[in-house]
């Protein structure tokens, strides 16, 4: 590392795509060493290591020297965290061990690796993380964005998180029949359409009779909310980037989840949102403390924006892609920005 300027380090894993390499472009072209991390490439090819020693004081008994320090180095570079301005929390992703060992040494060797990986990480200096990983765990809590959003003069569904069964039979009653479920976390790390992924789905009366399962996993309930369309809008540092899905056919625009159409039949579109809109988000996004997100409104058949959720670290890559939205430019800014 010979520029003068600190670097900032990109966290994210092997399986990622071009936006961290389109911000990590945008660093280099404005004189910042971008470092891409990828998380679950430790221990075997990425080591980390913490030090602590005494400190060394002045002959006034005054603290003048830190002595704690953490490195990073792959193969190919190395940095220390006195080096670092700023660090940009993409995704981290346990490492697979399987190919060196097995069994009960392959569960142990796993979970203090992640331990150990995530205590260094999470500690590192006095720096600027777009978002820290505490940060960004604490918001994905679907209950206090919802009411945060509230707060902040949002509009949301009626909603119930529940494990009791008569209380969804009552809340089917008050929403007249129209309601979805959905969960609070996902089964997949992709913004794609795998079949293991659970989407939201709409409650029948045929459910009703049977909801013994919600005493081994509570769900979400929401009223449904006729949709005009859906939006994904990626905020950053309170830039927002809004794009509506564009879904080709009829029987596409009736679906719960955009994510269950096709690939074929679903893209994206530029679209305008109302200044009222962006105030209001403003105010839930400093609220939740993010300075990035992905959020997800639903616009509905009388011209009503509904907030669902925001994903601390959500996609858009096919918002830049499709649209040319300066979604990775304003990343790389607002990293340079805070960089110490």
């Amino acid at each position: 590392m010979h520029n003068s300027k600190k670097s900032i380090l990109c966290i994210t894993h092997s399986q990622d795509t071009f936006p961290v390499e389109w911000v990590i472009e945008h660093l280099n072209s404005a004189g910042i060493e971008g470092i891409r991390l990828n998380s679950d490439q430790f221990p075997l090819h990425v080591q980390i290591g913490g030090s602590i020693r005494q400190s060394d004081f002045n002959s006034e008994n005054v603290f003048v020297q830190s002595d704690v320090d953490t490195i990073i180095s792959t193969k190919d570079w190395l940095i220390d965290e006195s080096n670092i301005g700023a660090i940009w929390h993409r995704k981290n992703v346990v490492s697979d061990l399987s190919s060196a060992l097995e069994g009960e040494i392959l569960a142990q060797a796993t979970r203090e690796s992640e331990s150990i990986k995530c205590a260094l990480l999470c500690s590192l200096g006095d720096v600027f993380w777009l978002d820290h990983p505490n940060i960004q765990m604490a918001s994905e809590n679907k209950w206090l964005q919802l009411k945060l959003a509230k707060k902040a003069g949002l509009d949301i569904p009626a909603t119930l998180f529940t494990n009791i069964p008569n209380q969804v039979k009552e809340f089917y009653k008050q929403c007249d029949g129209d309601i979805v479920a959905k969960m609070h976390t996902a089964l997949t790390v992709s913004m794609g359409k795998p079949p293991a992924f659970v989407y939201t789905s709409k409650v029948t009366e045929e459910h009703l009779k049977d909801l013994s399962s919600l005493r081994f996993s509570p769900m979400i309930f929401q009223k449904r909310v006729k949709k005009q369309t859906e939006l994904r809008i990626a905020y950053i540092d309170g830039h927002l980037f809004p794009a509506q899905v564009n879904l080709s056919s009829e029987d596409d625009k009736e679906l719960l989840d955009w994510r269950k159409a096709p690939p074929t039949t679903s893209n994206w579109k530029h679209v305008d949102i109302p200044e009222d809109l962006i105030r209001k988000l403003r105010i839930f996004m400093a609220s939740m403390n993010l300075k990035f997100g992905a959020i997800d409104i639903i616009l509905d058949i009388e011209n009503k924006y509904h907030f669902l959720e925001v994903n601390p670290a959500g996609e858009w890559g096919m918002l830049e892609a499709e649209l040319g939205l300066p979604i990775s430019e304003h990343i790389a800014q607002t990293l340079i920005k805070y960089s110490n």
